[in-house]
């Protein structure tokens, strides 16, 4: 019982770089670029498209959301939990000659 119970509360005072919190909070992407357009593809896994918004100004195209947690999760009594869940937020910066009608 004892070895079970360290194993958790050495778990528990593991921690992350500072760059891990910044990488959930700013999804990855990758921008692919074809002879008639950008495409932009981003690890958004559980995120539905009504938690996206996507805004452009000044060629700075900006993406934000936000992946929620089931009410039935929170009940659990998590010993470690990774997956990030709440809001994320990523700005990119767009070729100046992009036609910012057609995004």
């Amino acid at each position: 019982d004892d070895v079970f119970n360290n194993f958790f509360n050495e778990i528990a005072s593991f921690s992350y770089p500072s760059s891990y919190n910044e990488r959930m909070l700013s999804p990855r992407t990758d921008i692919i670029e074809n002879d008639s357009e950008y495409n932009l593809e981003m690890e958004l896994p559980g995120v539905t498209q009504d938690n996206i918004d996507l805004k452009i100004d000044s060629n700075i195209l900006t993406i934000e959301g936000k992946k929620e947690q089931s009410s039935e999760k929170k009940d659990h009594n998590y010993h470690m939990q990774e997956r990030y869940y709440g809001s994320f937020y990523r700005s990119i910066s767009l070729p100046s000659n992009i036609d910012e009608e057609h995004i």
